[in-house]
């Protein structure tokens, strides 16, 4: 055996390492991958209102709103499926190696940004549609113009509290995970970098 006496092998061997909490980052994956599994279950039960619709209330709408509801029920499967899909890489994350679990990372934090700005854009066009359903119904004179006024100005109120809700939440949420993942690559950029 050589005596090796290298100063800086010696102070290479004398840093202080931070053991990694394997538990901990365990159980973080394991809390992201059960928030990702949560969100697609309620992704998909956001299509039951459309299903208890179809069944139970198809007799008591004019015929231009239940084109209307069968077109956003088409628009919402839709959707739904791009956003499952979206989040893919989080849902099937497993015992990869740390690369492949990075790279996943990464997907998975620009799918995210992708589903939260689909999200505050689809407000737009929630409103868009709203006004032409609220069109439609005065141009086919569906109401009398007095119940028509009411059942409006009672849908412009939700709409008037949601919209901006929703709207903040989405922006909020894609500052954040541009946040993350600009913090996710300054941090392999640096380890790659060493």
């Amino acid at each position: 055996m050589s005596d090796n006496h290298d100063p800086l092998s010696q102070l290479w061997q004398e840093q202080k390492v931070e053991k990694i909490d394997i538990d901990a980052v365990s159980k973080k994956w394991l809390k992201i991958k059960l928030k990702q599994h949560f969100y697609v279950f309620f992704d998909v039960l956001s299509l039951l209102p459309f299903l208890i619709f179809w069944i139970y209330f198809k007799d008591k709408f004019d015929d231009f709103t239940l084109v209307y509801i069968y077109g956003l029920a088409v628009l919402s499967l839709v959707f739904v499926i791009y956003v499952i899909w979206l989040r893919r890489f989080s849902l099937g994350w497993s015992k990869a190696s740390t690369e492949q679990h990075i790279q996943g990372l990464r997907k998975q934090l620009r799918n995210n940004i992708k589903i939260a700005l689909l999200t505050k854009h689809s407000m737009w066009f929630a409103l868009i549609l709203f006004m032409f359903h609220q069109l439609g119904l005065v141009y086919l004179e569906v109401f009398p113009p007095d119940k028509l006024l009411r059942k409006a100005l009672i849908s412009f109120s939700i709409i008037g509290v949601m919209w901006p809700a929703v709207w903040i939440w989405a922006d909020k949420r894609a500052k954040r995970f541009k946040r993350e993942l600009s913090i996710l690559n300054e941090l392999v950029g640096a380890a790659k970098s060493e």
